[in-house]
Formats: C-alpha cells, sequence, structure tokens
C-alpha cells in the first residue's frame, strides 16, 4: 500500500462506525484531503487526542481504496491556550468551517494557506489582542488568495474614488462599495435598458447593505493594518458582520459555526 506525508491541521470530522473518525485536513502538500483516523473516538488512544479539530500533525498516509488511512500522526501544535477560551476557540472553529468551504481554490496556495491559518490560530490564542479584529484581519487575508478581496477604495461602477460623503452601499455580488450616485440610480430604475451599465437584475435587498463612514474606515483598516489599529469597537463589529455576510454570499450558504460566535457574544 502506497503512502504519503503530510503537515496539516484539522479543519472537520465526523464519526465512521463505533471507533473511528473521518478527518479533514488542510495540508501544505495537497491541500484539502479527508482521511480516516482509525480508534479516534476511543479514550486514552494515541490518535485520539491527535484527531482533535485545529491540531497541526505531520501525518504518513496510507493509499486506500475509497478512503486513505492516518498510520503515524506526531502533533506539532495544539493551540492551548486558544482551548481554554471558548469565545476565542468559537473562531477558531469558524477559520476551520472557512477552510473546509474554500480549501478546494487553495490548491496551489496550499503551503501559503498552511501557514497563514497557523499564524492565524496562534494570534487568535493571544489574549491580548482582540478576537473580532483578528478575525477580520484573517477573512480579508482568505479572501485576497482566493481573489475575492472587496474593493473598497473605488467604487465598483463608475471608478470614481470613494470618500465619506459618496458611500452608497456595500454590494456582494459586485463585490465591494459603490458610490452613493451609482446607488441611487440602481435602485431608482426598475428594468434595466439595454446596454445599461447597471447590473439591476441582481440588484436585491439581499445583495447590499448600507454602509457608514466608519464601518467603511474600519473594513480598509482591517484590509491594510494591523488589527491593534481599530480605534472603537462598534464600527468594527458591524464591519465583521457586513464581511461574513459577504463571506456566506461567496460560499452561497450559512456558516454554521457563526452561530455558536454569535451565541457566546451575547
Amino acid at each position: 500500500m502506497a503512502t504519503y506525508k503530510v503537515e496539516g491541521i484539522n479543519v472537520g470530522s465526523f464519526n465512521l462506525g463505533e471507533s473511528d473518525k473521518i478527518l479533514t485536513i488542510f495540508t501544505a502538500e495537497r491541500g484539502l484531503i479527508r482521511a480516516v483516523a482509525k480508534g479516534a473516538r476511543k479514550p486514552g488512544t494515541k490518535v485520539a487526542g491527535r484527531a482533535d479539530l485545529l491540531n497541526v500533525n505531520s501525518l504518513l498516509i496510507a493509499t486506500g481504496r475509497t478512503l486513505d488511512i492516518i498510520t503515524q500522526a506526531d502533533t506539532l501544535e495544539t493551540f492551548p491556550r486558544l482551548r481554554d477560551d471558548l469565545s476565542r476557540l468559537s473562531f477558531g472553529f469558524y477559520y476551520a468551517e472557512l477552510s473546509q468551504q474554500f480549501g478546494p481554490g487553495l490548491t496551489e496556495e496550499s503551503g501559503q494557506y498552511l501557514e497563514y491559518l497557523r499564524q492565524a490560530l496562534r494570534v487568535l490564542s493571544d489574549p491580548g489582542q482582540d478576537a473580532i479584529a483578528s478575525c477580520l484581519a484573517f477573512e480579508f487575508g482568505l479572501l485576497a488568495m482566493l481573489g475575492y478581496k472587496p474593493e473598497l477604495t473605488y467604487c465598483v461602477l463608475c471608478r470614481e474614488i470613494l470618500s465619506d460623503y459618496k458611500l452608497g452601499a456595500f454590494h456582494h455580488e459586485w463585490g465591494g462599495v459603490v458610490c452613493k450616485s451609482c446607488f441611487d440610480d440602481a435602485r431608482a430604475a426598475s428594468v434595466a435598458e439595454p446596454g445599461s451599465p447597471w447590473p439591476l437584475e441582481s440588484t436585491s435587498a439581499r445583495e447590499y447593505t448600507h454602509i457608514t463612514p466608519l464601518v467603511w474606515r474600519h473594513l480598509i483598516l482591517a484590509a491594510t493594518a494591523d488589527p491593534s489599529a481599530f480605534p472603537s469597537k462598534q464600527p468594527l463589529y458591524a464591519a465583521h458582520r457586513l464581511m461574513q455576510s459577504y463571506i456566506e454570499h461567496r460560499a452561497g450558504r450559512r456558516m454554521k459555526s457563526l452561530d455558536l460566535v454569535k451565541d457566546i457574544r451575547q
């Protein structure tokens, strides 16, 4: 049976039979893979602790007919401080869900993304770092790797430079901010004329979010600066919610781990 060696982070799992688990692992060498961890649900077994979500492992994996099988696992990092803080751990689960959702699009950047995710979990583990600011910065980095980084400097339609007085809305489908003039024109028209520059058929209340100057500035900071630079909390929370809704639009589904984040924050 052929074997291969990888280094990766556990980003998902589900039970198989009475004692095994199928792990979803983001690896530096192969991107997102799935493999069976035999006996992972048996208390006290060596593999059980190595199968925990967010663990970083060096793995030797045997190629199977239907599912590959983990034959050896050495733990490299477990982020213990992260596991001691349920609020921060919930954000870590969100990172893992994002990695599962968008991992197939990161095959060429797999080594870069694995190190990016690992470093992001270290930052998240630091009690001196704001968890929401760190999460927002992580989201922007992921979107940049995927080619989905939102446009915040220019109107996505007319390309005019944006300012506090020119903000219209953040449009999920168009991938960025629309200036007030373009957005008012788009909303005023009920039917797109042939050759119209406005993709009006996609303009629905679910696809755009009105954006204030403070939220806009926080988004720009998240995209370009150290998360510690955020000046105030409420606009930061609003910026975070907006970016999560944009990510869910790109994913085409709800991120289930956000429910846990929301419950803990409340």
